[in-house]
């Protein structure tokens, strides 16, 4: 099952590399693919012996450091076409500081594709790919190997309280930091319930739909506020209020869901263990 999740990540990396100019949909599924294996990666780890946690665990710093490159030009990716979406009667000394802008973000979009592809390749060609598969093929004890329905369920456990932590969090004070917290516990939670999807021993894990809302929302509002980040410091004040605007709005809406639900609506318990 991990070898096949490792493919589908070996498939998507050798796509970017070979493409010089890989789509914005290209590197959104690598990220995927990045995060899933990360999440099976954890599983595997505590189901192996101390020496082998070692290797495993360096593997995953490296799998992390990439997919926060994939996520550094998602983020540019986005705020071009949030930016092309902007008013269009801004004052031309405003349109060319947002011409600007774009040139900026267009080349800070380039260069990260040309460092992403450049680390995905130095990776594979260094063995993190093959490492990986080299670690699924030594399987754990006979001991750890009947036990990895329980570390499954240890992952999903800490899993579950994250976001119970978290959404509390969230609720009593909705900052950007807090509800960006919220959105990276509620993602785990979902590539959690892939995992156990794709595993015969595993309980299953409900993906409700209060958190594939939620999920998308929280989504919406980081990308606002990276938008609002990175047009700071241009001299813009009708983009400016625009993106205020609107991030006001996709905030209020967020909060009100929030505060109608509770954690348990986001990560449902599975049954009881066997």
């Amino acid at each position: 099952m991990l070898e096949v999740r490792l493919d589908g990540t070996l498939h998507e990396a050798d796509r970017v590399i070979q493409n010089p100019k890989p789509a914005a949909e290209s590197l959104h599924r690598l990220h995927r693919e990045l995060r899933r294996l990360r999440v099976g990666l954890d599983v595997w780890t505590r189901a192996s012996t101390p020496a082998r946690r070692l290797d495993l665990r360096s593997y995953d710093r490296r799998l992390r450091r990439l997919a926060r490159l994939v996520g550094g030009v998602r983020d540019r990716d986005v705020a071009l076409d949030l930016l092309a979406q902007g008013p269009n009667d801004l004052p031309s000394r405003e349109r060319a500081q947002l011409r600007r802008l774009r040139v900026r973000l267009a080349d800070d979009a380039r260069i990260g594709r040309e460092l992403l592809r450049a680390s995905l390749r130095t990776e594979r060609d260094l063995g993190l790919f093959e490492g990986l598969r080299a670690g699924f093929h030594r399987p754990p004890s006979a001991r750890r190997g009947r036990a990895l329905r329980a570390y499954l369920d240890e992952v999903r456990d800490e899993r579950q309280e994250a976001i119970r932590d978290a959404h509390k969090k969230a609720r009593r004070k909705p900052s950007s930091r807090r509800l960006h917290r919220l959105r990276i516990r509620v993602r785990n939670w979902r590539h959690i319930a892939d995992l156990a999807s794709v595993l015969e021993t595993a309980q299953p894990v409900t993906m409700a739909r209060p958190l594939r809302s939620l999920q998308a929302r929280l989504g919406r509002l980081h990308d606002l506020d990276v938008v609002e980040d990175l047009t700071a410091k241009v001299a813009s004040p009708t983009l400016s209020r625009a993106i205020r605007k609107e991030r006001r709005r996709q905030h209020a809406s967020l909060v009100r869901q929030l505060r109608a639900s509770h954690w348990r609506q986001m990560a449902t318990p599975p049954g009881p263990k066997a």
